[in-house]
């Protein structure tokens, strides 16, 4: 009885100083103070150590200051130096909870003896947290667990006043993300997990995915390779719902430099890319037998290339836009025989420099059509 009318009247003391008008006008200004404010707090701090009767003296007085928003861009700051312990102490946090967490994260062994405190708010965000400190530089450090005003929660280690070494971090529309942690950001391993099904499991660096990692998507899309800084980036495989597939090298997210890319029907490119384009020198394999070797230029046949069809005949020549355009040589399997002609537009004009300059066979430029 009289231990609790003590602490009351301690906690009314603290809110009478922490909150006089005047003293908090004065306060950034005024270095006695401050430090009158400090000691005031350690006083706080030890008296409920001694006594451990921060538990029984909670009270659940509400958060009249919630935030809805459910921005998952929103920087979590794990860093604050506005602490102050809340004089009735809320149960947004409980020691059931910590209790848990102390099973999944063993306590450091870096020789720095902590303490348990309490709930503590951060006045700028209305944050609050629960777990060890370090006495002896005023920080969060070993195990705890810090809840958002927005409901994000972190739970954890912390070093240094940061979520460091391993931890998970809950966001307010329960996508999760659950590994490295330094700084107060991902590094390290991790796995992000979206409340839509898609999931990352790889390597992070300063927040963002970087290394070796696998992305999934609920339709069954599939990424693995390299990322930099969030982007896809160096040699990967891209797998697509439908089953075609694209293996070779990225850039910024893009399908860019060499590799290839077969579709669902057994088509098959292999050459260079450009921002997910054909673009460049590559080779383009039908599965009835034809065949194109040569240049293009955003998914187009462009410049000089060789087309082969399935019964031996071959062109070889320039072309536009994806048809035959320019001049141009037609080898007949039939009579071994190479025939040079202009072409526009994929239509065979006339033949140039034969003996055998006779008018067009229909039949013969209609076999030399070209269909992707």
């Amino acid at each position: 009885m009289g231990c609790e009318c003590s602490l009351d009247k301690l906690k009314n003391e603290v809110d009478r100083v922490i909150g006089h008008h005047e003293l908090s006008q004065k306060i950034n200004n005024n270095d006695i103070l401050l430090k009158s404010i400090i000691q005031i707090q350690s006083v706080y701090r030890s008296y409920i150590f001694r006594k451990r009767t921060f538990s029984s003296q909670a009270q659940n007085n509400g958060d009249d200051n919630n935030n809805n928003n459910d921005n998952n861009n929103q920087e979590f700051i794990f860093y604050n130096s506005n602490a102050k312990f809340k004089t009735s102490i809320p149960k947004l946090i409980t020691e059931y909870e910590f209790d848990i967490l102390k099973l999944k994260y063993p306590p450091l062994k870096d020789n720095i003896k902590t303490l348990f405190l309490p709930n503590i708010e951060y006045t700028n965000d209305n944050s609050e947290y629960l777990g060890e400190w370090d006495p002896s530089s005023g920080k969060r450090h070993g195990r705890g667990i810090q809840k958002f005003s927005n409901g994000a929660i972190y739970e954890g280690y912390f070093q240094d006043d940061q979520a460091s070494l391993k931890g998970k971090l809950t966001h307010p529309n329960n996508d999760t993300y659950e590994g490295g942690w330094k700084n107060g950001k991902a590094d390290g391993y991790g796995v992000y997990s979206h409340n839509d099904g898609a999931k990352y499991e790889g390597f992070w660096k300063n927040d963002k995915q970087d290394g070796r990692g696998v992305e999934i998507w609920p339709d069954n899309t599939r990424y693995e390779g390299g990322f930099t800084e969030g982007k896809k980036n160096g040699n990967g495989v891209f797998y697509w719902g439908d089953g075609s597939f694209y293996q070779g090298e990225f850039l910024e997210n893009f399908i860019e430099g060499k590799g290839v890319y077969t579709w669902r029907d057994k088509r098959v490119y292999d050459g260079t890319w450009k921002k997910n384009e054909m673009d460049g020198e590559g080779v383009f394999k039908w599965p009835d037998g034809r065949r194109y070797e040569g240049n293009y230029k955003k998914d187009k046949k462009e410049g000089f290339g060789i087309y082969y069809w399935p019964n031996g005949v071959i062109y070889k020549g320039e072309w536009k836009n994806g048809k035959q355009n320019g001049i141009g040589e037609i080898y007949n399997n039939e009579n071994k025989i190479w025939k040079k002609a202009l072409w526009e537009k994929g239509k065979l004009i006339k033949w140039i420099d034969n003996d055998n300059n006779n008018d067009i066979n229909i039949d013969e430029q209609k076999n030399l059509g070209i269909k992707e």
